[in-house]
């Protein structure tokens, strides 16, 4: 007979504690494997807080990586409706009828358990584990415990783990303000924080679409704002496939050109007044700085301060070397948009968009260069650089 547990809760994101926590169930109750049960829809709280499921779920996978007797349960993202916890323990109870299961929660859930849907439900098919939070008044606590004892069949056991203040919402909060926040997440979670533009202080909804979409009607030459529309659109499309914020991603296709229509002399100026790097392939081709001056209108003209869609305008027609997620899903939108149709292999460069975004930027790049060697007095160093990484990066992939 195993001795299962069964951890719940939003995850969002997941940090250390929740992992200390797990690990002192299983040595507390001499338990085989702990299931972290990732919350789909709960009635009781918002989960998204303007994260996907989808991200909340790869955090847990990533987090739990190495972790020896540690794994993910996702039934609860994929079931339709509200989540509630008692069908998931119906199912557990069918599934491992000669097993014990723990159900482990925080010790706000147990407060509260009396009020949840059908607890008499779960307490019967598991042992509820309670871990304390810091700042928690035990004699409460107790007292919670011995209510649900009386209540329900089944038992309530405290967890015995040093309790300390961390939490989900406030790594929220501070991500990007207290450096000292992302060691509170496993190292490859912070980087997928960071490359996904998670619990950025900026959000967008379609109002500033509209917004903008009126502004690029305004600045962009009839064949240019078509062209603009299509990137904005494909770079949605991309940025749902790869778990990237979409309407993030669409607010930078709709200014990626933003600066496509203004004249030469104008961008050396907007550079020049702004201290704006001009390379001498810039200076000699000025419609190459359409990006970065772009990036600059991002913040002194159209009120949008994200740092990533700012860079990704920047670099989306040369590239540059380890593109962050967003870069490159510019990059790709701009180039295989609906209304490209000169580009070579397009057919296969569209495809291998939605399947492998890294090979996509290397077609892309080969392609580019190609071309470029036609023309050898256009070629942006930063392009050759560029395609130089991507090359080597997939040759060692």
């Amino acid at each position: 007979m195993a001795r299962i547990g069964v951890y719940g809760g939003t995850f969002n994101p997941i940090h250390n504690t929740h992992i200390e926590i797990a690990k002192a169930a299983l040595v507390q109750f001499d338990l085989d494997i702990v299931y972290f049960l990732v919350a789909g829809a709960p009635p009781h709280k918002d989960t998204a807080d303007k994260i996907s499921d989808i991200n909340r779920l790869e955090m847990v996978r990533l987090a739990l990586k190495g972790e020896d007797c540690l794994a993910l349960d996702d039934r609860e993202i994929y079931r339709a409706g509200k989540s509630y916890s008692y069908i998931t323990f119906t199912e557990y109870n069918k599934e491992h009828p000669d097993d014990e299961i723990f159900f482990i929660m925080g010790s706000d859930s147990l407060i509260n358990f009396k009020n949840w849907v059908k607890p008499d439900i779960i307490s019967e098919f598991a042992t509820v584990l309670v871990a304390p939070r810091l700042g928690d008044d035990f004699e409460s606590l107790e007292k919670a415990i011995h209510e649900c004892k009386n209540m329900f069949v089944g038992d309530f056991m405290l967890i015995d783990y040093k309790a300390n203040g961390l939490s989900s919402s406030e790594i929220r909060k501070s991500f990007y303000k207290d450096l000292s926040i992302k060691g509170y997440v496993k190292p490859n979670v912070a980087e997928y924080i960071i490359e996904h533009n998670l619990y950025s202080d900026y959000s967008y909804t379609n109002a500033d679409i509209v917004r903008l979409d009126n502004e690029m009607k305004k600045e962009l030459k009839p064949s240019r704002y078509v062209h603009t529309l299509g990137v904005a659109s494909t770079a949605y499309d991309l940025a749902i496939k790869w778990n990237y914020p979409a309407v993030t991603a669409q607010v930078a296709g709709m200014l990626h050109d933003c600066a496509k229509c203004i004249s030469d002399e104008k961008r050396i100026s907007v550079c020049e007044k702004n201290n704006i790097t001009i390379t001498d392939i810039e200076r000699k081709y000025p419609h190459l700085l359409h990006g970065k001056v772009g990036a600059h209108y991002c913040k002194s003209k159209y009120d949008v301060f994200d740092e990533q869609i700012a860079h990704a305008i920047a670099v989306h027609t040369t590239g540059c070397p380890n593109m962050n997620l967003l870069d490159k899903i510019i990059f790709v939108a701009d180039y295989i948009e609906p209304g490209r149709d000169k580009q070579p292999r397009l057919d296969v460069i569209r495809y291998t968009a939605f399947n492998d975004l890294d090979l996509c930027v290397y077609l892309i790049l080969e392609d580019s260069v190609n071309y470029l060697n036609s023309n050898p007095d256009m070629v942006d160093p930063t392009t050759i650089e560029t395609f130089e990484y991507y090359k080597k990066y997939m040759e060692e992939r």
